[in-house]
Order: structure tokens, then sequence, then C-alpha cells
């Protein structure tokens, strides 16, 4: 089935591994999924009910990412077609690049994934009348918010990490001579540090 995300939620998954060992990090699960569980069960023990207001400016929050995020890969899908029409020559600096492509569009398809469930759960809290609905939606919104938010950081640390390295490379003779420079770095793993 084409819309069946799960090919997508596993590529995601895929990148919270060391870059050394190729091993699943537990650090990075207990960040993105622990602490998001926390904050669901903290909420709906303190009965968190998000006001009209909250709910109504979270799902106009998590809907601009979907679309940020949605276009963050459509940017990386056009940049991929044209790595394929160009047909550079495969050295390392290369396969390094379609790697990076290849996991930051993962992160980013998640995120968009994430940001469309987030604003369908903050408009559930937002039209639900039972108060204890509207304190499930809340509590699960706020998670999602939060798992959302470390999401983000993510990509951003990452495409911060390949900037900076990428303008390091520039400065020391580019990426083609002796100097090649990994856009993941094989030091550093995990919450975007890959």
């Amino acid at each position: 089935m084409k819309a069946n995300p799960w090919k997508l939620i596993q590529a995601h998954y895929r990148t919270l591994r060391d870059a050394r060992t190729d091993e699943d990090r537990w650090q990075d699960y207990a960040l993105f999924l622990g602490v998001p569980t926390l904050v669901y069960v903290g909420c709906i023990v303190i009965e968190v009910q998000l006001p009209t207001e909250a709910s109504a400016g979270l799902l106009t929050a998590t809907g601009v990412l979907a679309a940020f995020f949605f276009g963050v890969v459509l940017q990386i899908a056009q940049r991929s077609m044209d790595l394929a029409t160009e047909a550079p020559p495969l050295d390392k600096a290369m396969v390094w690049q379609i790697e990076f492509l290849r996991q930051i569009a993962a992160n980013a398809g998640y995120a968009c994934l994430v940001s469309v469930a987030g604003a369908v759960v903050f408009l559930a809290a937002l039209v639900s009348t039972a108060p204890l609905l509207a304190v499930i939606f809340s509590s699960l919104g706020l998670a999602i918010a939060i798992h959302l938010a470390l999401l983000l950081s993510m990509v951003l640390s990452r495409v911060y990490d390949l900037i900076s390295r990428r303008l390091t490379t520039a400065q020391v003779g580019g990426a083609k001579g002796t100097g090649t420079v990994h856009p993941i770095d094989s030091r550093r793993s995990g919450s975007g540090q890959r």
C-alpha cells in the first residue's frame, strides 16, 4: 500500500545507530521515546487539559511544521534526482553525501508524519467535550510536541554539523582533494550527532 508509512518509520529509527558499531543506541531511544512517554504519563496523572487557545495554537504550529518538513523532503528528493542525473564519480565523499541525504530524508519524513499526527491529536483535544477525552488528547498532544521538538533539534543539529564540516572542507581546499570531510561524523553518533 502506497500510504503505508512503516518503511519511513523504520528508516528514521535506523539513523539512531552508533556510526562506529552500527548498533542501536539505547540513549537515543530513551531520549526520543522515553521523555515523551514520561510527559504523557505525567500529564495524565495531573489531568492536564489544554485551553482552547493553546490547542488551536499547537494545531497551527504542528500543521506548519508538517508543511515545512514536507518541503524539506521534496528538496532532498530534487537533490537526489540531480545526483542521479549528473552521475558524479562515486568516490568516498559522494558515498558519504548520499548516505547523509538518505538519513536526513528519513528524519525529515518521519518528523512530517509526527507533525501530522500531532495536528490530528490537537484537533481532537480542541473539539473534545468530554473531560476525560480532553485530558487524554491534551496529554498525548503534549507528548507528541516534545517528541517533535527533539526531532527538530536532531535535524537542525545534523544540518549544522554538515554545514560546519563543509565550510571547514572549503577552507582547506575543497572536498575533491586530500581533505575530504565525512558529513556523518564517525566519532559521534545518535541524537543528530552521527
